[in-house]
């Protein structure tokens, strides 16, 4: 964007052309590792292969954690209701209600195609897109009425991808490598339309091509592989399944097991193999209860309880990606104790006999045999939940640790700012002093508005206020400067002094850490401002609002006289426009 000069210093400012210049730079930098570096490096990552999976699933679901906990306490109460026959499943309310609670479920490849786009740095909508491609109408109906189709001559497999995960992670990361290699190849003057149109020509039929077989046959060898375990040894495979279900279902290899129950039942009157699997939802509920009531984080306890709380009621994606999945040892005691409750499953022979049946609490019916009542299998199908149940409670509570309330992740939501959420908003002065305006100040990089608009104060006392409720984006490494987004979206830097960072974090003392919650009025950081001045350093503090092209109108209140914390000094009114220089993309 421009280059300005201060204290024979060259800065550039960059805008949005950040992402570019970084992949280019940071190759040049790792070059410089020394090998040893690298060798630790890479010893790092092989000791934290699961960490990297928990943070990439953790970065999908973070967002959108908060609804999937609503969806599924909603998706408990419908149950409820209808089992005790308050509510018909034929009513209005009811298909509305079921719409409200089951949608994030029933689409949750489009919500996580978005969300993987932003993890793998690629255009989000057209993450969504593929994602409800392949949860298309047309093409879900064939799959049900088992129909057959082709793609340019090559035979489709369909399945159902509803609720998985792993198939549209994986048609994200295809996408993500398919955008630079079209990058490379298109013209600049054209990638605007012809690399989403290629993108979608090439992913949408990959998936369904390459993607949906390979899970099928992973699930249908996978299922072949139980039932043979299951004529010879029982009490084994339930504990096999039992202890791995919940990662089968998270990648999307149970669909062959729903099958083969299903026909099992059409022929038979029951299937013996999905009972195997019916006490791992209490395993996970008893171990994400246990993480609740160790964990102190506030946000983190209300997502766990209203997980749990739905978990009982069969809905485990809360639990799963919201509270066990992301918390290995949670994960691993809720998977023992579905292991062992498994294995007792298998000893008592247990069978469902209603196709579809649910899980949780209101599950248990169906192991009723009409013929014979409360027959020893479904007398082992209890005994399996609790114990089930309580086997992960208790290893949780011993050996999980809970969270604590500084873990900063859950006390603001990590939510990508869309123009949609911003708001009119203002912004109060953050420290006493003398305000002044902005262009009048000795450092063209803030005077020229490069970095947005917004006033410079002269401070009178050591003290930085929070200006608004939000939460810190980020607290420079040299302390001098802040960067904050308000509820209303406004992302604000404020920058303490002229050229004070090469006091590389002398004077100045941060109260805040990246990613806290902020209220109006809380310390921010405190400076020693005579000494800093004895330095020789400008302590002016421009006050700026860096995504102010977000903006309509950013009204500036004051430029002159004395000012107080807490008074207002500028407004912002909305207009929706692309970001173009947001807080983390100043340089």
């Amino acid at each position: 964007m421009t280059v300005m000069k201060s204290a024979g210093q060259y800065q550039v400012v960059i805008g949005d052309k950040v992402d570019d210049i970084y992949n280019l730079i940071i190759p040049l930098l790792e070059r410089r590792t020394s090998d040893l570096e690298k060798a630790t490096e890479n010893s790092s990552k092989d000791k934290s292969i699961w960490n990297s999976i928990v943070n990439f699933i953790s970065s999908l679901f973070m967002p959108v954690l908060g609804v999937l906990a609503a969806s599924g306490v909603l998706r408990g109460t419908l149950i409820l209701l209808t089992s005790t026959k308050l509510m018909s499943e034929t009513s209005g309310t009811y298909m509305i209600l079921f719409a409200a609670a089951n949608s994030m479920f029933y689409f949750m490849p489009i919500i996580l195609g978005f969300s993987a786009a932003n993890t793998f740095k690629v255009n989000p909508y057209l993450g969504a897109t593929i994602g409800g491609a392949i949860e298309y109408p047309t093409l879900i109906a064939a799959f049900a009425a088992g129909k057959s189709i082709n793609f340019l001559n090559i035979p489709v497999i369909l399945m159902n991808y509803s609720q998985t995960l792993v198939p549209i992670i994986a048609a994200i990361w295809l996408l993500s490598l398919i955008i630079k290699v079209l990058k490379r190849i298109i013209p600049k003057s054209l990638q605007f339309i012809f690399v989403p149109l290629f993108s979608l020509v090439i992913v949408i039929p990959v998936t369904f091509i390459v993607i949906g077989p390979l899970v099928t046959l992973l699930s249908n060898q996978l299922a072949n592989s139980i039932l043979w375990l299951y004529g010879i040894a029982p009490v084994i495979s339930g504990f096999i399944l039992g202890g791995i279900w919940q990662l089968v279902v998270v990648v999307g290899l149970h669909w062959a097991f729903i099958t083969i129950a299903i026909n099992n039942i059409a022929s038979k009157g029951f299937d013996p193999i999905l009972p195997l699997t019916f006490c791992t939802v209490f395993g996970q509920v008893g171990a994400s209860l246990a993480l609740a009531l160790k964990s102190k984080d506030h946000k983190f306890r209300e997502l766990s309880f209203a997980a749990t709380l739905s978990g009982f009621f069969g809905i485990t994606e809360p639990i799963l990606y919201g509270v066990t999945i992301p918390h290995k040892k949670a994960f691993i005691v809720g998977s023992v104790g579905s292991a062992i409750g498994g294995a007792i499953t298998g000893l008592a022979g247990s069978k469902v006999f209603i196709p579809g049946g649910i899980g949780g609490i209101f599950g248990f019916p169906g192991f009723l045999n009409p013929k014979s009542g409360a027959d020893a299998g479904f007398v082992g199908i209890v005994i399996s939940s609790i114990v089930a149940f309580g086997i992960a409670l208790i290893l949780g509570l011993l050996f999980v640790k809970g969270v604590e309330s500084k873990n900063s992740e859950y006390s603001a939501e990590k939510v990508p700012q869309l123009v949609s959420n911003l708001k009119d908003g203002n912004v109060v002065s953050p420290v006493d002093g003398e305000i002044r305006p902005l262009e009048k100040i000795n450092d063209d990089l803030f005077s020229s508005g490069a970095l947005g608009k917004g006033v410079a104060i002269y401070p009178h006392k050591g003290k930085i206020y929070a200006p608004f409720d939000g939460e810190v984006v980020s607290v420079f490494p040299t302390q001098h400067a802040i960067g904050l987004r308000s509820d209303s979206g406004v992302e604000l830097l404020i920058h303490i002094g002229l050229d004070t960072v090469n006091l590389n974090g002398k004077y100045f003392e941060a109260k805040v850490k990246n990613s806290q919650r902020i209220r109006q009025g809380d310390l921010l950081e405190e400076f020693n401002k005579k000494a800093i001045e004895e330095e020789g350093f400008d302590l002016i503090i421009p006050v700026i609002i860096t995504n102010s092209d977000l903006f309509s109108e950013i009204h500036i209140r004051r430029t002159s006289g004395v000012v107080s914390s807490g008074e207002d000094i500028i407004e912002s009114h909305v207009q929706a426009k692309k970001n173009k220089n947001p807080i983390t993309q100043v340089i």
